[in-house]
């Protein structure tokens, strides 16, 4: 099975591409993972609007991708949490995870950390990080 992150960027849906397209050489299954967080003083929707935005960005990105929102080989699942963290426990076991790449700044990768650096350094398999287009 192959693991790839979404966050609804351009960047994100190279990744998925590129991914299923992987997949299909590979003849494995592809499982998309959205990650998201809920706080609760700070967010001004509930915790299941947001759940329910994030499963509808799944269905949609795998629609772009394949025609369809739902096909045998390739799932998808909304997860409550930090995008690494996630990513790390969801790709437990599986033969790769794909990510696509925001190329921040030094600053921003500072300021804001980076879940592609964060998987690479904790995965417990291959990762691919897909560069942004142009890049």
């Amino acid at each position: 099975m192959i693991v790839v992150g979404i966050d609804g960027t351009e960047v994100s849906k190279n990744a998925l591409e590129w991914a299923v397209r992987e997949g299909a050489v590979r003849q494995t299954s592809v499982h998309v993972v959205h990650a998201w967080r809920y706080d609760p003083m700070t967010d001004l929707l509930p915790s299941q609007q947001i759940k329910e935005d994030s499963t509808e960005l799944l269905a949609r990105e795998v629609a772009l991708v394949t025609g369809t929102p739902r096909t045998d080989n390739v799932s998808y699942s909304s997860v409550q949490g930090d995008a690494a963290r996630v990513l790390h426990e969801v790709s437990e076991g599986a033969d790769m995870l794909v990510l696509g790449s925001h190329q921040r700044n030094a600053l921003g990768e500072v300021l804001l950390g980076s879940v592609s650096r964060e998987c690479v350094r904790h995965a417990t398999c291959p990762v691919v990080v897909v560069p942004a287009a142009g890049s």
